[in-house]
């Protein structure tokens, strides 16, 4: 064990899909069922990992602020979507440390963007809807250099599942049933 991963089950993890690549394919999901106003509740889905059926049964709450029209009882999508970003460039990050024997005492990863809310709401179609751009900063302390660390985060931006999928354009198919 090294930053509590199991050193071992990475590296065999990564051989299984070296060797058959449909064990690294994996299928995520959620359902989201409106509660009242902004409050919603989303439950995970069960996942795919390879050829196993993964149970994930967690549901978490959705709220905008009082001065958003919410209730201010739980945090706003884009909070999720940022805390979902920093959570998957920290396991990206933490496994490369792992893998290059650096340990880990300390890690923060701080994730700041802005938004014109005039997109949002309408008022102006020239204003993009979405962050135009993000600014992070790893907080690290451990075994390694400067010079790891800095690959590290370079790692993250080629490795990490979700920062990939800000990063490069994402297909996105709707469809209605009403």
């Amino acid at each position: 064990m090294l930053n509590n991963i199991n050193v071992s089950g990475l590296s065999e993890y990564a051989n299984e899909v070296k060797e058959n690549n449909i064990q690294g394919k994996a299928s995520y999901g959620v359902e989201l069922n409106w509660e009242s106003g902004t409050k919603t509740r989303v439950k995970t889905k069960n996942m795919v990992l390879g050829n196993h059926k993964l149970i994930r049964d967690f549901s978490f709450i959705i709220d905008e602020p009082t001065q958003l029209l919410g209730v201010n009882c739980a945090p706003n999508p884009a909070e999720y979507m940022l805390g979902g970003l920093a959570g998957c460039m920290a396991v990206t990050f933490m496994a490369g440390a792992t893998a290059m024997d650096i340990q880990i005492s300390e890690l923060k990863l701080e994730i700041d963007g802005e938004l014109d809310l005039q997109g949002f709401l309408g008022l102006n179609s020239e204003i993009n809807a979405g962050f135009p751009e993000l600014k992070f900063i790893f907080h690290v302390k451990g075994s390694g250099t400067k010079e790891q660390y800095k690959n590290l985060m370079d790692r993250v931006t080629r490795h990490s599942p979700n920062y990939n999928t800000f990063k490069n354009e994402v297909k996105m198919i709707g469809e209605l049933n009403a």
